[in-house]
């Protein structure tokens, strides 16, 4: 599964062009319903190829930008290792194809931009986390949200610890490496002998080996999952047997890390689905109570110092563009129409799109959190009062950011 994080949302929002395609779909992840994945996609590329036609794209140029959606359709091992949806997107320069933890409804749009409105749950803090699985023989990361999970395919991170353990002992230390071999081959004899004479000494040293092998094992594995999500505002969720978690723990340095109720037990055990259930259960929690403390907020702000905290649509859509939101709530399933002149720095909101019209709401929450804003995704009878959009603010409208250092 390709990575998907704020870096990959920024490179599509860039993305413009006269014909850019999106493609969004649910997926099967069952031997039995394989088949249906790639008749789903054909039919979103016949879709996609119809609307180009009704914009009197020639044929040709139809073609290419097709080209790389149909050589999908002829990789039978990327319909078996999907998620719960397919996210593709095209156009004339560029393909980028995400196996995501959502459930998509089936759809294909031709705009001058991506449509990633359905990707709101994977922006959305009360909906998202990581989880990474500890056994053995084998270490994972999975990317969440309340649907599913979806493992990241990072080849970066090693996959078993057996392995790495041996790839990681310097010549000096064979200690680790000699006391495996004995365990499986007991009848080596004078060598195997000679070898536990030899390695690191006292007994005491020996029984601290693996312990200290893993912890280096551990401690590489933590520096991979800081390169691919140092820079998210997401919890992960450890899932490993009781021996491994507090030794990762002495050695992460991701910042949220959940520090309680971990998934304890061999993750080899478990599969997606099982996973998905624990992790959530875990990290539910934990979201909850962060999007209580952050309504609480912005009710105590917006009734206390209305500087910090609007429900204005025209305060608030030229504050997500500016980068002056620190948490924006946006109802889920809803649009509001209308269009943000930035150069004049004024916004139309109609009830109705008219012609030229954008939902402010897939504007705000997608440039809000570009800029790095907490952005939650809710039901609209969870939003804040009931209202239809409500943002908390870094500073005050007649602040700039360079004069709050």
């Amino acid at each position: 599964m390709d990575l998907f994080n704020r870096e990959e949302l920024q490179r599509l929002a860039a993305l413009q062009d006269d014909l850019c395609i999106s493609i969004f779909m649910p997926t099967h992840r069952f031997r039995s319903d394989w088949s249906q994945n790639p008749t789903r996609f054909k039919n979103l590329l016949r879709e996609a190829r119809d609307q180009l036609r009704e914009q009197d794209v020639p044929a040709s140029e139809i073609d290419a930008l097709l080209e790389e959606g149909r050589r999908l359709l002829d990789r039978p091992g990327f319909w078996r290792g999907l998620s719960e949806g397919l996210a593709v997107f095209t156009t004339p320069e560029s393909f980028h194809a995400y196996r995501l933890p959502l459930s998509f409804d089936d759809v294909a749009i031709v705009e001058n931009r991506f449509h990633l409105k359905p990707l709101f749950p994977l922006i959305a803090a009360n909906r998202r986390y990581y989880l990474l699985a500890l056994s053995q023989n084998d270490v994972r990361l999975y990317q969440g949200s309340d649907q599913a999970i979806s493992e990241v395919e990072a080849a970066e991170i090693p996959s078993d610890i057996v392995s790495a353990v041996q790839q990681y002992e310097e010549p000096p230390e064979q200690g680790l490496q000699s006391h495996t071999q004995r365990q499986a081959s007991p009848s080596a004899g004078g060598r195997g002998s000679d070898q536990k004479r030899h390695g690191h000494g006292s007994s005491e040293d020996q029984s601290r080996e693996p312990q200290d092998q893993i912890k280096r094992f551990f401690r590489r594995i933590n520096e991979s999952v800081v390169d691919y999500i140092g820079d998210e505002d997401v919890p992960l969720v450890l899932a490993g047997v009781s021996e491994y978690l507090p030794i990762y723990e002495s050695v992460n340095s991701y910042p949220h890390l959940v520090d309680h109720d971990l998934v304890s037990g061999n993750p080899e055990h478990l599969d997606r689905a099982e996973l998905h259930e624990k992790g959530w259960g875990v990290v539910r929690t934990v979201l909850a109570k962060t999007l209580a403390d952050e309504l609480e907020r912005f009710e105590d702000l917006y009734f206390e110092n209305r500087e910090l905290a609007s429900d204005d649509f025209h305060e608030i859509i030229p504050a997500c563009a500016y980068g002056r939101v620190e948490t924006l709530f946006v109802p889920q399933g809803q649009y509001r129409w209308g269009r943000f002149d930035a150069d004049t720095n004024t916004v139309s909101v109609h009830e109705s799109q008219q012609p030229g019209d954008g939902d402010l709401l897939n504007y705000a929450a997608l440039q809000s959190y570009l800029n790095g804003a907490t952005v939650h995704v809710l039901p609209p009878e969870d939003m804040p009062g009931g209202r239809d959009v409500a943002a908390t603010f870094r500073y005050p409208a007649d602040v700039t950011a360079s004069e709050t250092g």
